[in-house]
């Protein structure tokens, strides 16, 4: 009884422990991956925090326009000992003592024309322990006197820094930055899946080629097993079953080597994903099979100018320098015009009055008193000429600099894209050959085993032939299998190179990774 209790234990056991194992195994499926790299990846992480420090730049340009309120309080006692001449002397009975308070409030906003708002309004309250006022009445001490005023002042620049076209041009070319920013991350998004791609073809590589090895040693051992059955019908002499048992032994050895290929496969794998040593060993067995040339759509040569040209359109690196060039041309516009004299056109309005008591309630009764109004209408220009000006002929020559060195990297981006397509292209075609021709080879040696393997067991044929063909056999295997890897990583290559791997939306952000970018050719 007890014994069945423990048996029905140790199953429930392993059920738990099978199922807890295939919640956390990770599905190696081609898409779910491509998903968890998108995810995952500490790379595309990196890369995502470059837009982010771009639109930080954008808002430090923005903040040139920003409305900049200031404001300021301050409060004086002054305490003086007069002449014995002074007549205040006499209305005095000590030192005369004044006490003054002071409140201004500013508004301050630069416009994206180069003009320059600026309202101030200002608060002076003063009061002496003087009983006479200043037009000598008699007023009794400490009397305040209020000063309130409002001042708007606009400022017009007529040469540097005149023109929305001149101030706006580091915040646009911040702008084309993130634009920038976003391209560059498209590219290297795509190049990381490429990455996964090739990883993954050589997972299902390595895991395949297991399979070639076991099914190889398992060929030796039916081998053996004939051989013994011939050796005891003294039909082959037993010194064959040590060549065979040797045979044997070193078969056991590959097959301990490709299992090592698939652990490394596998955590390579989970390398580029972007997961932890222990996350990429759950990773299961592949579940997508190497693309075949008909799935692929390879038919003929494609014009490489067709596929030049896809690759131009489509590449996000391009687009990417092409708005950086127009900020730098933006930028040698100001630098440009930073060389001008500074002329300013200054108008300016002052509005104020006078009120006499104490209170912040005279704040406003002194621009509503008819006496003590007080305005002021003004016009003033203000030039400036740096004589040498070295700073704007030193910011001229760094942004030409800047432009040229951007343009030769424009130019040389579209010739290594050529290139590179150029190179993908014709590793494509190549690995078609190659794949064709090792299905071709491999499909001869398994008849040539098989007819070998037959006249071995008629006595027809030596040991050492049939275990010359079980090698050429297996290598057949081996050559069609890093064929069809090299095929299917042609295509995720060449796919890359023509910015056709990663799908984007309208907005060109990255939208879908399609099953179709790993297994056809892009359509030009």
């Amino acid at each position: 009884m007890n014994t069945k209790k423990n048996f029905l234990f140790y199953t429930l056991f392993l059920v738990a422990v099978s199922s807890l194992f295939a919640q956390t195994q990770i599905q190696a499926d081609l898409l779910l991956l491509s998903e968890m790299t998108l995810e995952k990846s500490p790379l595309i992480q990196r890369n995502g925090l470059q837009i982010n420090q771009a639109e930080a730049n954008f808002q430090s340009q923005r903040s040139a326009f920003d409305y900049n309120l200031t404001s300021g309080y301050s409060i004086n006692k002054n305490r003086l000992t007069p002449f014995d001449l002074d007549p205040r002397q006499q209305l005095l009975s000590g030192n005369l003592e004044t006490n003054t308070s002071d409140f201004s409030i500013g508004l301050q906003k630069r416009f994206r024309t180069g003009l320059v708002a600026d309202f101030q309004s200002r608060y002076n309250r003063i009061s002496n322990n003087l009983p006479l006022n200043a037009f000598g009445v008699d007023v009794g001490p400490n009397l305040s006197d209020i000063n309130s005023s409002a001042t708007l002042a606009l400022t017009q620049p007529l040469l540097r820094g005149n023109g929305i076209k001149i101030t706006t041009a580091f915040e646009k070319s911040a702008q084309l930055d993130i634009e920038s920013a976003r391209q560059n991350f498209q590219l290297n998004t795509a190049f990381e899946l490429s990455q996964l791609g090739n990883a993954y073809w050589q997972y299902v590589g390595a895991f395949e080629g297991l399979k070639v090895f076991e099914g190889n040693e398992e060929r030796i051992r039916n081998v053996l097993q004939i051989t013994e059955e011939l050796v005891k019908a003294d039909r082959k002499p037993e010194s064959d079953l040590v060549q065979i048992q040797a045979d044997l032994a070193d078969k056991e050895r590959q097959t301990t080597v490709a299992e090592q290929g698939l652990y490394a496969a596998r955590v390579n794998l989970g390398r580029v994903i972007g997961l932890s040593e222990e996350e990429s060993k759950s990773i299961s067995n592949p579940t997508n099979t190497f693309p075949t040339i008909m799935e692929s759509g390879f038919a003929t040569k494609f014009e490489i100018t067709d596929l030049m040209a896809l690759a131009r359109e489509n590449r996000t690196d391009i687009h990417a320098i092409e708005n950086t060039q127009k900020g730098l041309e933006l930028q040698l516009i100001a630098a440009k015009n930073a060389k001008l004299p500074q002329l300013d056109l200054t108008g300016f309005l002052t509005y104020g009055g006078a009120a006499i008591g104490g209170g912040i309630d005279q704040y406003l009764n002194a621009f509503s008193n008819r006496q003590g109004r007080s305005s002021v209408l003004g016009l003033g220009l203000t030039f400036s000429l740096p004589v040498n000006n070295n700073l704007a002929k030193a910011n001229i020559a760094i942004s030409k600099i800047a432009l040229d060195d951007q343009n030769i990297a424009y130019k040389n981006l579209q010739r290594n894209i050529d290139l590179n397509v150029s190179i993908a292209n014709n590793n494509l075609e190549n690995s078609v050959l190659i794949l064709e021709k090792a299905e071709e080879t491999l499909l001869y040696y398994q008849q040539v085993f098989d007819n070998e393997k037959t006249k071995f067991q008629n006595g027809l044929t030596t040991l050492l032939n049939l275990i010359l063909f079980q090698e050429r056999l297996t290598f057949a295997q081996l050559d069609y299998l890093r064929a069809q890897q090299q095929f299917a990583s042609a295509i995720v290559n060449l796919r890359f190179e023509t910015g056709t791997l990663l799908s984007l939306d309208n907005h060109g952000i990255a939208s879908a990774v399609l099953k179709e970018s790993f297994y056809t050719i892009p359509n030009n």
